[in-house]
């Protein structure tokens, strides 16, 4: 297998946060209006803290995909998240996704943000997770000329890493045509597997998601996979993406932390995407 567990280790568990803070309103949805503000602000205010607790109460670290706006917004949280151990990894700057940029638009993002988050850990980031989970066609070249090791924003696996490519071509007139393999690895995520989808209701001006289900239900649903992983799936990785500001609310919190006592076993790993990503080899 491509990565290698520590010994007496089943499978892997990836609990990552994507810390959008203000920026998913600001920059994602274009939306400015106070009580948008004031939804991103809870989840630096009262989610983040409540999920540092519980995840210390677990000795549990994990990976906190942090646009460079909200490491510029909120340094010292940021850098309380990195000092307890967690990894900050790379989302844009302003959660704008690639595929809305041009190609200078796009690296100015990047590293925008690489600088942001330097500034406040000290510390380089080596995974990027696309805001929206998309990438343009310069995307990965933009992340091996940068010194990344891998992304978590394409969907081609579900419990296997593998190698992202350059140079595909999606003609429609002929076969697709497949790219070349590249040093970078992708850690799939899934839209079934975030807490957005799920729980948050949104309103903007071109859609509505209607969110809210019962924390219960995504239990039910985040365990099975979990399970199937656990049975089925030889050194599996189980990547599961949070919001601060979504997965922080009272009854979810409780619904992670049953979850995380179901998960906790003697042969699976807890850890972060770099520690897996540096686990790599061919």
């Amino acid at each position: 297998m491509p990565i290698y567990l520590p010994q007496g280790k089943k499978c892997a568990v990836c609990l990552t946060f994507d810390f959008d803070a203000l920026s998913v309103w600001l920059g994602g949805f274009g939306l400015k209006t106070p009580a948008h503000i004031s939804r991103g602000e809870y989840g630096a205010r009262v989610g983040a803290p409540r999920l540092l607790s519980l995840l210390e109460k677990y000795h549990i670290i994990t990976t906190w995909f942090t646009p460079g706006h909200t490491a510029d917004t909120y340094p010292e949280l940021v850098r309380e998240i990195s000092r307890r151990g967690h990894e900050i990894a790379h989302h844009g700057y302003s959660h704008k996704t690639p595929v809305e940029l041009g190609e200078e638009e796009e690296v100015e993002e990047l590293v925008k943000g690489i600088q942001s988050i330097e500034s406040v850990t000290g510390k380089r980031p080596l995974g990027y997770r696309s805001p929206a989970w998309d990438l343009s066609d310069k995307t990965i070249e933009l992340l091996l000329r940068h010194g990344f090791k891998y992304d978590s924003s394409l969907m081609a696996d579900d419990y296997t890493p593998y190698r992202c490519r350059v140079g595909d071509r999606p003609l429609i007139d002929r076969a697709f045509e497949f790219g070349e393999e590249v040093d970078i690895i992708e850690f799939p995520p899934s839209w079934s597997l975030s807490d957005w989808e799920h729980f948050e209701y949104t309103l903007s001006p071109s859609s509505v998601w209607p969110g809210l289900r019962a924390a219960s239900a995504v239990q039910e649903n985040w365990e099975a996979d979990f399970e199937y992983m656990y049975e089925n799936i030889p050194s599996g990785i189980f990547v599961i993406t949070m919001h601060p500001q979504v997965i922080g609310r009272g009854h979810r919190m409780m619904m992670l932390e049953r979850l995380i006592q179901r998960m906790a076993r003697p042969d699976v790993h807890f850890t972060t995407l770099i520690d897996l990503a540096n686990s790599w080899k061919d």
